[in-house]
């Protein structure tokens, strides 16, 4: 019975393992004492009265040994290139972009002419077409994981971590294996989702994408502008697979084996449980399995258990079991936004309902439950998105249930009677459906969304307090607490003094974004690259850094020339945040600008920004073409050079500066002797991609500064580089700000420095 001693100690010891384990990945130095973690609990675990301690040491160890062979999967530089025989994991993916078609899949090596540990990232650009579980011969470019570090967007090094990944790379040329499940047409679960993707592709559905991410977990295929048009209504949640969908699954299936044993000589209420588990497995296996699903699926098992034995089990044991089985199978998953969004999503229905008298009907329960969620996940979403609509709660009352009761169901009906008419024509009508809904997303975008500042760590007391002010205490309690988080919540970014800039140099791998600030103003200076795939990082770093700074708008982007690696995330961020004016040192194909030439000039509040280059009687093209911009204020000096070379760099005449973006990333064509002693900077800052080929910054330009007294910082070693005129003598590095255990100092090339942060003496 529920409440006895024995179950309550079980329920609790679940919950501390899985303290235990979810805090495994942000305590300091966790990983290294694994062993320490696992014996101490083991011993403590012995004695009954600190039993839940020794559960909290033992999920601590069970986190931190996961943790500590993610890292250890990581291949060693001498397998850069390598052949590897093995098979397609999952769902390989396809996207269009510069004349080309990038194939993005999973790579689970069986054999290689090198040690590999784990799975691979690849990526075969004009490569053939490729099906999940297909077995190939490839030659492959590999490197150990990373991705830029940025203070906002996704963390993609966290992802790589949370699905111990060896390497990321691509593929030079491969070969097809027959198998003998390829021979026979293919008979694994792989194949059938393959199958079943291919089917729904060759039906005429508008949204397919949003059914094959529903259906099969696969959101690969909805168009980037429709993803940010759930983003900014906030109901990306939408495109996920959620509990509450194979709770329905687990209710149809229950329902409908106990019909069945009613009209026949079986049991009804075994054929139900056993109807029940067969179709909500064979949904969360054809969805891949994913987070929300395994928590969904262990919460279904033990109800339809306390069915079968004709008990009832407390909710919140049925959630600390669920909590505590995820993570003893996937202890790499609180690395993931989907672990916090779906027991997040059943913890606050406990804590709202299961304290309360059920006084509502069913319809007022749901809309209060929805409204529940919103309270929390509100504040957590925007530490995601960085937005708030405001229109968002109300858009939610109608989208939640509208997929849940009626898209969800059409969907999965279509998707298994696929290969007959009637399949397609539920597919059709579920595709009418997110028509529909997606009608209602687009009159609610007509309202902008409000973009958020980011407080560093007030988020997570945000989060706490709303959370708190659901459970039943007093009145004056919950308006308090709900009045702080949203007080907190819409606080106005921290404004700069009048005066003084704030200059982010953003980690956008081999190119160039930079963010610069005054007191009510914000400039981009660049976007950073387009990469073959289609997708740029203009999109993925630089509206990320502006939202979360708290900006509407960007008041001017400068594009210094028209290089790829400069200006491939324009197009993005002009889609998708109002920009005042565009300025550019030469033409870019596709968007208008005005020209940025040498005597252009202006003031925002109490900072001048003056453009030194080019001339506006020039010939030059390409890096010398660059906008070069000096932005001073009464004491301070920061130069922007682009990618100019050494003739442009003799016509300057430049002081001494603080900062100074290194000409076109530290590249032996560039910064000319003459230009580092006339700008002596005390921080030369490089934009460059971590380990990339070009060998930026070249070992020679690196010495020429150092040899000026300047400290030398590239983002490739240090992620996001960041300096305020209020504090000049210092800047910031984002891969030391709250380190992770996986951004591991040891990766840094010595050819740069990487410290936490720099305070140097004045010139």
């Amino acid at each position: 019975m529920p409440g006895t001693r024995g179950s309550m100690v079980v329920r609790n010891a679940a919950l501390a393992f899985s303290f235990g384990a979810v805090a495994a990945h942000w305590l300091p130095a966790a990983q290294a004492l694994w062993a320490c973690w696992m014996c101490g609990g083991v011993a403590i675990a012995l004695a009954p009265r600190v039993r839940v301690l020794g559960a909290v040491l033992i999920g601590l160890g069970w986190g931190a040994w996961h943790g500590l062979d993610a890292l250890d999967r990581r291949i060693e530089p001498a397998c850069a290139e390598a052949s590897v025989t093995g098979r397609i994991a999952g769902l390989p993916s396809e996207s269009h972009g510069r004349g080309t078609i990038a194939r993005r899949f999973v790579f689970v090596p069986e054999s290689a002419s090198c040690e590999l540990r784990g799975p691979l990232r690849l990526m075969w650009l004009d490569g053939p077409p490729l099906r999940s579980d297909e077995h190939w011969s490839l030659r492959v470019r590999l490197k150990s994981p990373r991705a830029g570090a940025n203070a906002q967007g996704f963390d993609a090094e966290a992802w790589f971590v949370r699905d111990k990944l060896a390497a990321t790379g691509y593929v030079v040329r491969g070969r097809r294996l027959e198998t003998p499940a390829a021979a026979g047409g293919g008979h694994s679960v792989g194949a059938l989702r393959q199958g079943i993707r291919d089917r729904m592709a060759e039906l005429p559905l508008v949204h397919g994408g949003v059914l094959a991410a529903l259906t099969l977990g696969d959101k690969s295929a909805i168009p980037r502008d429709k993803v940010d048009l759930y983003r900014r209504t906030g109901t990306m949640h939408l495109l996920v697979i959620s509990g509450l969908h194979v709770g329905i699954v687990t209710a149809f299936g229950f329902l409908a084996g106990r019909a069945l044993g009613l009209v026949t000589a079986l049991a009804p209420r075994a054929t139900g449980v056993g109807t029940a588990l067969a179709l909500t497995s064979a949904y969360v296996v054809l969805a891949g399995a994913g987070l929300s699903l395994l928590r969904a699926f262990a919460m279904s098992v033990a109800a339809m258990v306390a069915v079968l034995s004709g008990r009832t089990s407390a909710p919140s044991a049925a959630f600390a079991y669920a909590l505590a089985v995820v993570l003893v199978i996937d202890p790499m998953a609180p690395l993931s936004s989907g672990f916090w969004l779906s027991f997040g999503a059943v913890a606050v229905l406990l804590g709202f309902f299961v304290p309360r008298p059920r006084r509502l009907s069913w319809l007022i329960s749901a809309v209060v439950a929805q409204l529940a969620i919103a309270t929390v996940f509100v504040p957590a979403t925007t530490g995601i998105t960085g937005l708030v609509h405001p229109l968002g709660i109300g858009v939610n009352l109608v989208a939640v249930p509208t997929v849940t009761l009626l898209l969800v169901p059409l969907a999965l009906s279509g998707v298994a009677m696929i290969a007959t008419p009637l399949g397609a024509w539920l597919l059709t009508a579920a595709d009418f459906v997110v028509h529909l809904l997606e009608t209602v997303l687009a009159f609610a975008d007509r309202i902008a969304p409000i973009y958020v500042a980011s407080h560093d760590g007030w988020l997570v007391w945000i989060v706490v307090a709303a959370a708190v002010s659901l459970l039943p205490t007093s009145r004056l309690a919950r308006t308090l607490l709900m009045a702080t988080a949203t007080m907190v919540l819409l606080l106005p970014r921290p404004a700069l003094p009048w005066g003084h800039v704030d200059v982010t140099v953003l980690d956008v791998g081999q190119g160039t974004a930079v963010l610069v600030e005054t007191a009510s103003h914000t400039l981009v200076y660049d976007t950073g690259p387009l990469f073959p795939s289609g997708r740029d990082t203009g999109a993925g770093v630089v509206l990320p850094a502006v939202r979360g700074r708290g900006w509407a708008r960007i008041d001017r982007l400068l594009l210094s020339h028209g290089d790829i690696d400069h200006v491939g995330g324009a197009r993005s961020v002009l889609a998708g945040m109002p920009v005042g004016d565009v300025l550019a040192g030469e033409s870019v194909p596709g968007i208008g600008t005005q020209p940025c030439q040498a005597g252009l000039s202006w003031h925002w509040d109490g900072v001048a920004f003056s453009v030194l280059s080019p001339d506006s009687d020039h010939l030059l093209t390409g890096n010398n073409a660059s906008c070069v911009v000096m932005i001073e204020t009464a004491s301070r000096r920061i130069l922007l050079t682009g990618d100019i070379e050494a003739i442009v760099e003799r016509r300057l005449r430049v002081p001494a500066v603080d900062v100074l973006l290194v000409p076109h990333h530290g590249s032996a064509t560039s910064s000319t002797a003459a230009m580092v002693a006339a700008t002596r900077p005390r921080f030369a800052i490089v934009a460059a991609g971590f380990d990339n080929h070009f060998g930026h910054p070249h070992p020679h330009v690196v010495a020429r500064y150092r040899n000026q007294g300047s400290h030398i910082v590239s983002t490739g070693a240090s992620g996001a580089v960041r300096w305020r005129s209020t504090d000049p003598m210092t800047v910031t590095v984002q891969r030391c700000v709250e380190s992770p255990y996986w951004r591991s100092a040891s990766a840094f090339p010595r050819s740069t420095a990487v410290r936490c942060e720099w305070r140097t003496l004045d010139h």
